[in-house]
């Protein structure tokens, strides 16, 4: 699968990235909303990996605009360290099909990955 990781800490991004690639997938890379929509323009993504807290775009925005104009049926995993109801519920109503709460762990990122292979 090709997947783009979406993450303003370097140390999330690097990590996931070693994570998702540990399971044979190909990983781009974007510091923030702006990389990421000129990443989608160019790139045929099969799953998106999308941090919440981000400065500039937030990444509920992000998720509007990516479901709105860019990838309407692609899958996107939310990520937030922030375990909190409220903004989980609003990523999903933004247009996330899962949610993962860092710290992540191998496993979790090995279930996203099989969940939305499989789709």
């Amino acid at each position: 699968m090709k997947v783009l990781v979406i993450e303003d800490d370097k140390i999330a991004l690097t990590s996931l990235k070693h994570c998702i690639e540990s399971f044979g997938h190909v990983v781009d890379l974007a510091e923030n909303a702006e990389q990421a929509m000129n990443k989608i323009v160019d790139g045929n993504y099969e799953l998106v990996f999308t941090d919440i807290m981000m400065p500039g775009i937030s990444g509920l925005s992000l998720l509007t605009i990516l479901r709105t104009f860019h990838l309407q049926s692609t899958p996107i995993v939310a990520m937030s360290s922030l375990h909190n109801q409220s903004l989980i519920e609003a990523a999903y109503k933004a247009g996330a099909n899962d949610f993962m709460v860092k710290p992540f762990t191998i496993d979790d990122v090995g279930a996203r990955l099989t969940r939305f292979a499989a789709a």
